[in-house]
């Protein structure tokens, strides 16, 4: 899904402040940062923690199979290393997609989501558009967790960062969900979508302030199980 965005919805006229400062939320000065600059660095982050992590593909593959009973179908990701040093690295299994972002007046600036589909999922693959029902947790590249729902929760796509819902239509939902009635714990069978999403900044959160430094690269492990198709009208 190739779209261009205006990296100024995130930025907030960074074009005419490249070279002054900002506050942050402590009354400290943030640098206003070169988009150009900001895509390169980011990228070659992703890149060399996608060379350094690889991610439990083998129980997937032993659950397709059949000879993994149990599995919770949940992405682990750890460092290659050790006892995993044989282990085949996640630059080798991701794909990408070039998405332009608008930083000017007739200019854009390429950015480069990369994703990994474990599980396709058997049913039906979201648009921006439409409404999903999620399981996610968002990390940053220093594997600190800045946000994560451990039960399902739906999303409209459209109010999510840019990342986020151009990878979506990479996963089906499917599965099936139930509650256990004595302790309320959820249970999940079946075919439902199951991947991971590693994008730039300028594809986030970008100069935003909280719990993400600004101008870091962020991922998302996401679980598909619903989606709720909502048609638009054309004009």
């Amino acid at each position: 899904m190739m779209k261009t965005k205006k990296l100024g919805l995130a930025v907030m006229g960074v074009l005419t402040l490249l070279h002054s400062c900002k506050k942050d939320d402590d009354g400290g000065q943030i640098e206003v940062r070169d988009p150009v600059e900001v895509e390169a660095e980011n990228d070659q982050d992703i890149r060399d923690y996608l060379s350094s992590h690889f991610y439990n593909y083998e129980e997937f593959e032993a659950a397709a199979s059949g000879e993994l009973d149990d599995f919770d179908y949940k992405i682990v990701i750890d460092s290659i290393s050790g006892e995993n040093s044989d282990k085949t690295p996640m630059i080798d299994q991701v794909r990408d997609t070039v998405i332009p972002i608008e930083i000017g007046e007739n200019e854009t600036l390429n950015h480069t989501l990369y994703y990994l589909v474990a599980r396709q999922g058997d049913s039906i693959a979201p648009k921006v558009t439409d409404s999903a029902l999620v399981r996610y947790k968002g990390f940053r590249l220093n594997d600190v967790v800045f946000d994560r729902s451990n039960i399902p929760v739906w999303f409209n796509l459209n109010n999510v960062v840019q990342g986020f819902y151009e990878f979506m239509p990479a996963l089906r939902s499917g599965g099936e969900i139930t509650v256990d009635e004595e302790d309320g714990t959820y249970r999940y069978s079946g075919d439902y979508g199951v991947g991971v999403v590693f994008m730039p900044a300028g594809l986030g959160y970008y100069s935003s302030q909280g719990s993400i430094p600004a101008y870091s690269p962020l991922a998302f492990t996401i679980d598909l199980f619903r989606v709720r198709e909502i048609e638009v009208d054309e004009e």
